[in-house]
């Protein structure tokens, strides 16, 4: 009997495959806390949060502190969005800025700023993957692939956040993060923003 090729027969788990190998070098939005700091001796109830984004670009702000609040308020935290009540001309001015949130009625501020970006180029050496292509009368037969070797640019962005006591412009917290730019902005916000909130819930500060 001659040999026969079944090649649809394997079609999808090779494709599943290849799919795995991709997915295994792509890259994700992530968040790391590199340094954290935090007064022992405050035992005040954050209630009602003032988030504060500084950033060159208006819409990254509006975005970073939309996500932020919202984030807040799932974990039963009342939070706002400082662009709301501060104007992005305004917020140069520390007074104006203090003195609004103060008026707002809000107890802390966090505040995020970036502190610095870096880029790191990485060579990834060539690999050889072996995936089965097709099933003959004695048995199946394989292929092989090459991934080439490639030079990989990653970029970092590092930011510090602050959370304030509003009555007395004392500091509560601190933390210093790198963030991975690997995805889309709104991405990296989600990622660094889930980070953060983990690690206050962590430090007993919300929930």
């Amino acid at each position: 009997m001659g040999n026969r090729a079944f090649p649809g027969r394997f079609d999808r788990p090779v494709r599943l495959f290849l799919l795995a190998c991709v997915c295994l070098f792509a890259s994700c939005a992530t968040t790391k806390v590199t340094e954290a700091w935090k007064d022992d001796q405050f035992r005040g109830t954050i209630r009602k949060v003032a988030v504060l984004g500084v950033f060159k670009e208006p819409d990254t702000r509006k975005i970073f502190e939309d996500e932020f609040a919202d984030r807040l308020r799932a974990r039963g935290v009342e939070a706002v969005a400082s662009h709301k009540i501060i104007p992005d001309a305004e917020m140069p001015d520390k007074d104006v800025v203090i003195g609004k949130i103060r008026n707002f009625g809000a107890d802390t501020v966090i505040v995020t700023r970036l502190v610095d970006m870096e880029t790191v180029q990485t060579t990834v050496p060539g690999r050889s993957y072996i995936v089965p292509n097709y099933y003959g009368y004695y048995g199946m037969y394989y292929t092989h692939i090459y991934k080439a070797g490639e030079i990989v640019e990653e970029g970092f962005a590092y930011a510090e956040t602050n959370l304030y006591s509003v009555s007395d412009e004392k500091l509560i917290w601190s933390g210093r993060s790198k963030t991975e730019l690997s995805a889309t902005r709104y991405e990296l916000i989600q990622a660094f923003v889930k980070t953060m909130l983990d690690r206050l819930s962590d430090d007993k500060l919300i929930r």
